[in-house]
């Protein structure tokens, strides 16, 4: 049976990661993009237990991952990182099952990634409320806890993102993980 592999891709909300996560999918057979926002987003009245259900969630993204890459099958976890001991969780679990580890950043200019956020207007989830201005307080906050993990995280492997297309993101996630 195939080695599997567990692709983390960090990143700050709007930097891509769903997007590169679905491709990677549509390239790869049996692949599974896990992506947290969309199990919060199947949780009804998450915003009201928000603290709740993002416990929730990442225990069932773990329990997911326990399930999934023993059986020889990729996964892509578009994942915002701001809590070190979660991802390295996540490298563990895929130690134990034998897979691949890799983890990615993909990564904007600060301005250049608060920006984006606020041009898609909303975070990862589709059922999340319409950020505006006075959301600035809250992104900066995710934002310096994002750069903290970071700094825990040496090996994460930085994709920088200025000027680039998803595409193009891609296939630099593509080389790294295939050599």
């Amino acid at each position: 049976m195939a080695r599997s592999k567990l692709i983390v891709l960090n990143g700050f909300a709007a930097s891509g990661k769903t997007t590169i996560a679905k491709k990677y999918i549509g390239e790869h057979s049996m692949a599974l993009a896990l992506e947290a926002d969309a199990i919060v987003d199947n949780i009804g009245d998450w915003i009201n237990h928000e603290e709740e259900v993002r416990r929730l969630t990442f225990e069932l993204t773990k329990a997911t991952l326990k399930t999934y890459l023993p059986s020889g099958h990729d996964v892509v976890l578009p994942y915002l990182v701001t809590d070190v001991e979660e991802v390295q969780e996540f490298e563990s679990i895929a130690k134990s099952c034998n897979a691949d580890y890799y983890e990615f950043v993909l990564l904007n200019e600060r301005a250049e990634a608060i920006a984006r956020l606020l041009e898609r207007g909303r975070w990862g989830e589709a059922t999340s409320p319409t950020l505006t201005e006075n959301d600035l307080p809250k992104i900066d906050e995710l934002m310096d806890k994002m750069e903290s993990a970071l700094v825990s995280r040496p090996n994460a492997v930085k994709i920088l993102l200025a000027g680039h297309d998803p595409d193009t993101t891609y296939r630099q996630l593509l080389k790294l993980v295939e050599s």
